[in-house]
């Protein structure tokens, strides 16, 4: 079993304050995009794993995290072996580990001929990540509460971008950024709900929706991060947004040539660049070398 385990990108991003429980509620117009790992399952007597293309902490490996999960949860007594090939930037707000933790889940389900219901696999997913469950389906989704709060909506259809990511070396980033964030970060979701209710009515999206409460932090927390921001808007002369937490940084294209001529503008900067488009799912089997979408 071969899976592509698509990354994603935050159309917006709003964070609307500090809930009671200590985490922050969030409201998130989210898509998946064509960037992706390569995740390859064969069956084994027992759970044995291997990356390539980057160095994963164990601590951090969310595909043995949920393999090991699912298989606890289960009583599974089969094995497999999982093969990731990285090439999604890690730690970098494109969601690569949590994309490759749902099909792990999903994957091994098959194989296992387990069977769970949407509501129970969702519930395993959340104790992975609150990015975890939107990849059980990925394409466009509305994100409120802390993440795992989800609405579908009707996906872009081969909306291009260009996606910048810088490199970095920030530790536990995301504690960092929410420690940077002021009340002056937060604001209402509005914004967010504007965003979706276009994409329910086929409309595109504007520049101006496409917001990120982590802006001003991540400016802050990443060093270098500002400068490179603003040296790609006058390279290109388009406004960069922020994914997720960041760094990853993305603009919209009109099309397929005019993101590939972004993108080459922007590759004496040194960071990775990518010109890609959105996908309607959050991965694609692998089958006689052909694609065919789960």
């Amino acid at each position: 079993m071969r899976y592509r385990c698509y990354a994603k990108v935050n159309l917006s991003l709003e964070i609307l304050g500090r809930r009671t429980d200590g985490f922050h509620e969030l409201a998130s117009v989210v898509h998946t995009v064509s960037l992706a790992d390569e995740l390859h399952i064969h069956p084994a007597q027992r759970l044995q794993m291997r990356v390539e293309g980057q160095e994963i902490p164990p601590e951090t490996n969310l595909v043995a995290r949920a393999a090991r999960l699912l298989s606890s949860t289960s009583g599974e007594q089969q094995g497999a072996t999982l093969r990731l090939i990285k090439r999604i930037p890690s730690a970098a707000g494109l969601g690569g580990g949590s994309s490759d933790a749902a099909s792990t889940l999903v994957g091994l389900c098959s194989m296992w001929r387990r069977r769970p219901s949407t509501p129970a696999l969702g519930q395993l997913a959340a104790r992975l990540g609150s990015d975890v469950p939107f990849f059980l389906r990925g394409g466009a989704a509305l994100m409120r509460g802390r993440g795992d709060d989800l609405e579908s909506l009707p996906p872009l259809a081969s909306q291009w971008l260009v996606l910048l990511v810088p490199s970095h070396t920030v530790a536990d980033k995301t504690r960092h950024l929410y420690a940077a964030l002021d009340p002056h970060d937060f604001t209402t979701g509005n914004v967010t709900l504007r965003s979706a209710e276009r994409l329910r009515h086929g409309a595109e999206l504007e520049d101006g929706e496409l917001v990120n409460g982590f802006e001003r932090a991540a400016r802050l927390v990443f060093p270098g991060l500002d400068e490179t921001w603003r040296t790609a808007e006058r390279i290109t002369g388009r406004r960069f947004h922020l994914s997720g937490s960041g760094p990853a940084l993305f603009t919209l294209a009109a099309n397929h040539a005019e993101a590939r001529q972004l993108a080459a503008r922007l590759e004496r900067l040194g960071p990775q660049v990518f010109a890609l488009r959105t996908v309607k799912h959050a991965r694609a089997s692998l089958r006689r070398g052909a694609i065919e979408y789960a």
